[in-house]
């Protein structure tokens, strides 16, 4: 934090800002994970999973990607991107392909293939979940914490990155839980309905689930370590 804080000093010495450090405010912060896979077919496959995510309260869905002055650039990184954000604008999440980013915007060529995970805070969000008021405290305390808050975020959207598997293979780990028949019977159906669907918000409309039950069905495959969604 030191080095960084000396770092700072000098960019902002070098443009003629003279304002003391411990006057700054933590306007924002990332908190990211990079998620490896060997094919880029699998990072594509859990962006789509994510883009079927059931909505979230107060979230809604926002373009990314609008770096380029092209509609086409724009259009091709919101393909290989998904993003919520609230309704304050305090909190956003992000899936990307950053190995698509890194090659088409910044021209780097990279051999690995990464899905990035991005939790995005605001000062006003920051300010409630951090015990401190100093900005350099403050990145310490979150970025201690990073894997924590990511964790909270995708359980209360329904939301896991567990590798999903085939339909067959699907059922077969329902049937083989220690849940009532009666809940595997709701959990086969779930699974067989996302298959091909396009929302997990169309998904419960076809069961006729009610909304609190269908959330507490999720929660069960989520238990198990599943995603509802199947792979193709």
């Amino acid at each position: 934090m030191q080095q960084l804080k000396y770092c700072l000093r000098e960019i902002l010495d070098s443009i003629g800002v003279w304002e003391r450090l411990k006057t700054f405010k933590l306007s924002r912060r990332d908190l990211t994970c990079n998620l490896y896979y060997e094919r880029g077919a699998d990072v594509r496959e859990r962006l789509e999973i994510f883009k079927k995510s059931y909505s979230l309260p107060h979230y809604s869905e926002v373009s990314f990607g609008k770096h380029s002055d092209s509609d086409i650039n724009s259009k091709l990184a919101n393909n290989h991107s998904w993003t919520i954000e609230n309704k304050s604008k305090s909190c956003a999440f992000s899936v990307y392909d950053k190995s698509y980013e890194l090659r088409s915007r910044h021209q780097i060529s990279i051999d690995e293939n990464i899905l990035r995970l991005e939790l995005r805070f605001r000062r006003f969000k920051i300010a409630n979940i951090s015990k401190s008021k100093k900005w350099e405290c403050q990145l310490i305390e979150l970025g201690s914490q990073v894997e924590k808050l990511q964790r909270k975020f995708l359980h209360r959207s329904y939301l896991i990155h567990c590798a999903p598997v085939s339909l067959p293979e699907h059922l077969n780990r329902i049937n083989a839980s220690r849940y009532l028949e009666k809940t595997k019977k709701k959990l086969r159906r779930i699974a067989k309905k996302a298959n091909d669907c396009v929302l997990l918000a169309v998904v419960r409309k076809n069961c006729r689930i009610k909304k609190s039950e269908f959330i507490k069905l999720l929660r069960k495959l989520e238990e198990i370590g599943m995603c509802c969604i199947s792979s193709i």
